[in-house]
C-alpha cells in the first residue's frame, strides 16, 4: 500500500516537472513566432489609434467634447506601440538566438505584451465610432435676445394673451395676425423664449410667400417623431400667406396630438381662420407714447434738447406705430447730427412723388400684402381708398358708388348687388390689414366731422393706416392710372399748372379749405375722377370743367355752392354727381344734358322742386333728394320716366303726394326711403328689398325694412300699406285710434318678418295680445284657409316699445299655441297710466331670451310679473307651485317712477337670475320687496347695514328708511331720493 502511494506521488511530481519543462522548452522553441505575433498586434493597435485619432480630429472640428477616457486611451496606446517598437527592434532580440536564457525571457515577454495589446484594443473598440458627446444643436431660442417690452403695453398684453392661449390645454392652434412690420415675428420669438422650458422641443420655421414643403418637412421631421412618441413640442410657422395643410407637411395635429402646439403668424386674419386657429389674435400698431419709448431705446437717447426732440416726435409719428419701421429709421439716425434728422423728417413727410428713400423699406414691406391680393376688384377699391385724407373715414356706400361709376365691377345686376361685392372686398382688405375697421359712435363731434348728409347715408365706415395709405399712393404715382391726392392738407386755393397735372386720371382735393378754383379751362383729357367735397366753395367758375370731358365721378358735396357752372353741361360721360350738403343750391335744371348720369345725390340741398328736366336723365339708377327741407313739389311725370331707377330717397313734408302713384312704373326699384305726410298714394311695389317709409325722421338702425303708419284709422289702410306691414322688420304705429290690440286686431296682416314693434299714442290699445279672442279666430280659420303667418306669431320679434298708451292694462295674459316670443330681447314701456301688470309667470317663463326690461311713469303698475291667481283675463292660468325653480335671462332691469309698484314678482317661486348685471329702481315708494320667494342674483350682491343680504331684505331696509322720513314730514321728493340710492 505504501509503495502504491509513493508510486502515485512520484508520478505526479514527474508529470509536473515534465509539464514545466515542456512550457519552458516551448518559450524557447516559439520565441520568433511569439515575437512576430506581438509585432502584428502592435501594428493593429497602431492602425486602431489612427482611426480613433481621425474621430478625435473630427469631433474637435465640430466643437464637441471628448468622452472621458479617450485621451488616456490614446496615451496608453502610444506607450504600448512605443514599447513594442523598442522590444521588436532593440538590442535584446539580437542576442536571443545565442543565449537560451534571453530566448526564453524574450518569448515569455512577447506573450504577455501581446495579451496587453489585445486588451487595449478591446478597450478602444468603442472609440473607433464615437469619441465625443454630440453638442446640442443651437436653437434660435439660444441666440434670440429678449426685447424690452416695459412700457410697451400693446405688445406686452398681446404676448400675455398668446401665452395664455398656448398654455390652454383645449387649444392647439393659435394665430397671430396683423399688418406687415407690426411685430408678429418678434412676438412669436418672445413666446418661444418665454416657454422654452415648458416644451421638449421648439421648431421655428419661416414659411414666406413661396411655400417650400420639402424644407418644412425636413425641419419638422425629428420633432414630428418626438410628438408621436408623446413629447411636448411647439411648432412656430412664421409669415404664412396661404392656408397650409399641416398633415401634408408632416405636422401631427388634431385631438390625438394635443401635445403638439402650433403658432401661426400671418398678415391675413382669414388665413389663420382657414387653418382652424382656435384663437386668432390681432396685433395693433403701437400707441404714440409706446412708439416714442421704442424709438428712444433704438437711438440710445433719453435726454433731448427741445429742438431735436420736436423733430424726433414728428419722425416717430411718421412711422405709424410699426416697430419694424421705427427700428429701421432709428438705427439710420442713431448718433447723427440734427441736420440729418431734419432732412430725414422732410423725406418722411414728402409726398409719394418726392424722395421716399426713408419710407421705402416700410412701403415695400407693406406692398407685399397688396401684391398678394388675387382679387382685382379689391386692388382697385384699395387704391381708391387712398384718395381720402390721412386717418379719414371711408364710407361703404361712397366707395360702392365710386367703383360702380368707374366701371370697376363686371356689370353687376344692381347697385345693391354691387354693394355686396364691395362688402366682400372690404372684408378681404380688412383681413389683410390693408383697411382698418371703424367703430363710429355718432356724437356731436362726429356729426361735425362727417357732415349730416354722410352720417345718415352710410352704413359702415373704415379707414387706412397712414403707412398703408402711403404705400397705395406710391403705387398710384408709379402706375399708369396716376392719382394726385392733396386731401386734408389745409389748402385754401388750388391753382395748378396744366402741363404738370395733364397726365393724371384721378384728383382728390377733399377736406381742405379751398374757396377758389381756377377761372380758366384746365386741360385734363384723361381725368375720370375729381373729388372736391367738404371744402368752402361758394362758386365754381363757368369754364372750370370744360377740359374734363372724360370725367365720370364728380363729388362736390359739403360745400356752399349756390349755382352750377355752365361747363358742367360738357360732362356728357359723367356717371356720378354728388352735390349733397350744398344748402344754398336751389336750381338744378342745368343737369338735363348729363345723359350718362346714373347716380345723382342732392341730399340736404336747398332745392324746392324736382323739375321737368330731371326726367331727361333716363339712365339714372339712384336719385337722392332726402332731407331737403324746402322740397315741396315733384313735377308730374318725372319719376315715371326714370324707369332704370333702383334706389330712391325722397322727403317731401309739404305739398302734393300724388307723385307716389308713379312708383308703380319703376319696375327695377329695390330701395325706397320715403318721408311724406300721407301714405295713401303708395302703390303696390313688388320689387322692394329695403324700405324706410313714414313721416318722422329717424335712423333705420339694424333693420332694412321699416314702416311708420301715423294718424290713419286701421279701417282706412290700403292694400299696399297692409302689404308693407307684412314685410316690415320694424313697425311703428302712431295715433291709430281704432286699434285695440295687435293680435287678433292685426291678424290679417301676418307678422312673418317683424322684429321690432313700437306703439305710440294709440289710445284704445288695452293689451298687446288678447289670447281669448285669438282662439276664436284660429278655430274659424281651421276650416276656412291657411294661417296668415308661416309659423307662430311674433316668433322673430326682438323688441317691444310701448309709450303713451293710456288704456293699456297688460301685455298678454296667457301662453298660446300660435304665439311665440322666444326671440324677444327687450321690452320698453313708458307713460302707460292704466298698466296694472305686464304678464303672468307662465308667460314670463317662455321669454327665454329677454335681456332688458325698462318701465317708466306707469302710475298704476302694481306688479311686473304676477302668479296668475287673480284678475286674469282670458282662459284660466295654471298656478305655479311655491317650490318651483324659475330661471330668468335678464341682463338689466330698470324701474322708474312707479308709485304703486309693490313687488317685481307677486308669487312665491324661487327665481334665479344667472346673467343679471344691474338693477335700477328709482321713485318706487310702495315697493316693499322684490318677490315673496327666494331670489338668486349670481352677479349682484346686496348689503344692508354693512352686511350682505338678499334683495328682499335690501328693499325692505330702503322702504323702512322711506317710512321713517315720511313720518317725520320729509317731502315726497326727498323720500323718493332714498330709492334713487338703489343703483347696483
Amino acid at each position: 500500500m505504501a509503495d502504491a502511494v509513493i508510486s502515485s506521488i512520484t508520478g505526479k511530481v514527474v508529470d509536473l516537472l515534465c509539464g514545466a519543462a515542456k512550457k519552458e522548452i516551448s518559450y524557447m522553441c516559439n520565441c520568433s513566432k511569439n515575437v512576430e505575433k506581438y509585432k502584428k498586434e502592435a501594428d493593429k493597435l497602431s492602425l486602431m489609434k489612427g482611426r480613433v485619432q481621425q474621430q478625435i480630429d473630427l469631433a474637435k472640428s465640430n466643437g464637441e467634447n471628448l468622452l472621458s477616457g479617450v485621451e488616456e486611451w490614446m496615451e496608453e496606446a502610444d506607450a504600448e506601440i512605443s514599447n513594442a517598437t523598442v522590444f521588436t527592434n532593440g538590442g535584446e532580440d539580437q542576442e536571443k538566438c545565442f543565449h537560451l536564457c534571453t530566448l526564453r525571457r524574450c518569448s515569455k515577454m512577447a506573450i504577455e505584451k501581446t495579451f496587453s495589446l489585445q486588451q487595449h484594443q478591446e478597450a478602444g473598440k468603442s472609440f473607433e465610432t464615437c469619441v465625443s458627446l454630440p453638442v446640442r444643436s443651437t436653437k434660435f431660442t439660444d441666440l434670440y435676445q429678449r426685447k424690452n417690452l416695459d412700457n410697451i403695453n400693446t405688445q406686452k398684453s398681446i404676448l400675455e394673451e398668446i401665452i395664455r392661449a398656448i398654455e390652454d390645454e383645449t387649444i392647439q392652434i393659435v394665430g397671430i395676425n396683423g399688418l406687415g412690420g407690426v411685430g408678429k415675428t418678434t412676438l412669436a420669438s418672445e413666446v418661444a423664449k418665454e416657454l422654452k422650458n415648458q416644451f421638449d422641443d421648439i421648431v421655428f420655421i419661416t414659411v414666406s410667400q413661396t411655400v417650400d414643403a420639402k424644407m418644412i418637412q425636413e425641419k419638422v421631421g425629428v420633432a414630428a417623431s418626438r410628438i408621436m412618441n408623446g413629447a411636448k413640442v411647439l411648432i412656430i410657422l412664421d409669415d404664412v400667406w396661404e392656408e397650409l395643410k399641416l398633415q401634408e407637411l408632416g405636422i401631427p395635429c388634431g385631438s390625438e396630438y394635443m401635445n403638439c402646439k402650433i403658432l401661426l403668424t400671418s398678415r391675413s386674419r382669414d388665413v389663420c381662420a382657414a387653418m382652424n386657429a382656435q384663437e386668432n389674435i390681432s396685433v395693433n400698431p403701437l400707441r404714440e407714447e409706446e412708439a416714442w419709448t421704442l424709438f428712444e431705446r433704438v437711438v440710445g437717447k433719453s435726454e433731448w434738447n427741445d429742438t431735436l426732440k420736436e423733430v424726433a416726435f414728428k419722425i416717430v409719428k411718421e412711422c405709424g406705430g410699426l416697430p419694424l419701421f421705427i427700428q429701421a429709421v432709428g438705427k439710420a439716425l442713431k448718433d447723427k447730427e440734427i441736420k440729418i434728422w431734419e432732412a430725414a423728417l422732410r423725406r418722411l413727410q414728402a409726398p409719394m412723388d418726392g424722395d421716399v428713400s426713408y419710407k421705402k423699406e416700410g412701403i415695400l414691406q407693406l406692398k407685399l400684402s397688396y401684391d398678394y391680393l388675387e382679387d382685382e376688384v379689391a386692388k382697385s377699391l384699395f387704391l381708391l381708398c387712398s384718395m381720402f385724407p390721412e386717418d379719414g373715414y371711408i364710407g361703404l356706400k361712397t366707395l360702392t358708388h365710386y367703383g360702380l361709376s368707374l366701371g370697376v365691377f363686371n356689370n353687376p345686376d344692381s347697385i345693391h348687388d354691387t354693394k355686396d361685392i364691395v362688402q366682400l372686398a372690404v372684408e378681404s382688405l380688412k383681413s389683410s390689414f390693408l383697411l382698418l375697421p371703424v367703430d363710429v359712435k355718432f356724437h356731436l363731434q362726429d356729426m361735425a366731422f362727417f357732415g349730416d348728409y354722410r352720417r345718415e347715408e352710410e352704413e359702415e365706415f373704415f379707414k387706412m393706416h397712414d403707412l398703408v395709405r402711403d404705400m397705395a399712393l406710391f403705387i398710384t404715382f408709379k402706375g399708369d392710372d396716376k392719382f394726385l391726392v392733396n386731401s386734408g392738407k389745409g389748402l385754401r386755393e388750388w391753382q395748378p399748372r396744366s402741363d404738370v397735372i395733364k397726365s393724371y386720371k384721378k384728383i382728390s382735393l377733399m377736406e381742405n379749405k379751398i374757396c377758389k378754383l381756377p377761372d380758366y379751362e384746365l386741360d385734363l383729357p384723361y381725368l375720370d375722377t375729381f373729388l372736391i367735397q367738404r371744402n368752402e366753395l361758394s362758386i365754381v367758375p363757368d369754364e372750370f370743367f370744360r377740359g374734363m370731358k372724360e370725367l365720370k365721378v364728380l363729388d362736390m358735396s359739403g360745400n356752399n355752392i349756390s349755382s352750377l357752372p355752365q361747363s358742367l353741361m360738357q360732362l356728357t360721360m359723367l356717371h356720378l354727381l354728388d352735390l349733397s350738403g350744398n344748402r344754398s343750391l336751389c336750381e338744378i335744371s342745368i343737369l338735363r344734358g348729363l345723359s350718362c348720369l346714373e347716380i345723382l345725390k342732392l341730399r340736404r340741398t336747398g332745392i324746392i322742386n324736382i323739375p321737368e328736366e330731371i326726367g331727361q336723365l333716363t339712365n339714372l339708377r339712384l336719385l337722392d333728394v332726402y332731407y331737403c327741407p324746402d322740397l315741396s313739389y315733384v313735377t308730374p311725370g318725372v319719376l315715371s320716366k326714370l324707369t332704370r331707377l333702383e334706389e330712391l330717397y325722397v322727403q317731401l313734408m309739404s305739398g302734393d303726394c300724388n307723385f307716389l302713384t308713379e312708383l308703380s312704373e319703376l319696375t327695377l326699384l329695390k330701395i325706397l326711403h320715403l318721408r311724406v305726410r300721407e301714405l295713401r298714394y303708395i302703390p303696390k311695389i313688388e320689387t322692394l328689398i329695403e324700405f324706410d317709409i313714414g313721416r318722422l325722421e329717424r335712423p333705420m338702425g339694424l333693420y332694412k325694412r321699416c314702416l311708420e303708419v301715423s294718424g290713419y284709422n286701421k279701417c282706412s289702410w290700403t292694400m299696399p300699406i297692409r302689404k308693407l306691414i307684412q314685410l316690415s322688420e320694424k313697425l311703428t304705429l302712431r295715433g291709430i285710434k281704432d286699434l285695440d290690440n295687435i293680435l287678433p286686431d292685426l291678424y290679417q296682416e301676418g307678422f312673418d318678418e317683424l322684429r321690432e314693434i313700437q306703439l305710440r299714442y294709440c289710445g284704445n290699445v288695452r293689451s298687446l295680445v288678447k289670447t281669448c279672442d285669438l282662439d276664436g279666430i284660429q278655430t274659424s280659420n281651421e276650416g276656412g284657409g291657411p294661417m296668415k303667418t308661416k309659423g307662430k306669431f311674433f316668433s322673430h320679434l326682438e323688441v317691444i316699445d310701448l309709450s303713451f298708451l293710456k288704456r293699456l292694462e297688460l301685455l298678454w295674459d296667457n301662453p298660446h299655441q300660435y304665439i311665440s316670443f322666444c326671440n324677444l330681447m327687450s321690452i320698453r314701456i313708458r307713460h302707460c297710466r292704466s298698466l296694472l301688470k305686464l304678464f303672468p309667470i307662465s308667460v314670463a317663463q317662455g321669454l327665454v331670451n329677454l335681456k332688458d326690461l325698462y318701465i317708466e311713469d306707469c302710475e298704476s303698475l302694481v306688479n311686473v310679473i304676477w302668479d296668475g291667481d287673480e284678475q286674469t283675463t282670458g282662459s284660466e292660468i295654471e298656478l305655479v307651485k311655491k317650490d318651483t325653480n324659475i330661471v330668468f335671462s335678464f341682463d338689466g332691469i330698470q324701474l322708474y317712477n312707479l308709485p304703486k309698484l309693490e313687488s317685481f314678482y307677486s308669487g312665491h317661486s324661487i327665481i334665479k337670475y344667472p346673467s343679471l348685471e344691474y338693477i335700477r329702481v328709482e321713485d318706487c315708494p310702495s315697493m316693499k320687496r322684490w318677490s315673496y320667494g327666494e331670489n338668486h342674483t349670481t352677479k349682484i350682491k346686496f348689503y344692508h347695514e354693512e352686511r350682505e343680504c338678499s334683495i328682499n331684505d335690501y328693499i325692505a331696509g330702503i322702504h323702512e328708511k322711506w317710512k321713517l322720513h315720511d313720518d317725520a314730514g320729509m317731502s315726497k321728493a326727498v323720500a323718493y331720493g332714498f330709492y334713487s340710492m338703489f343703483i347696483v
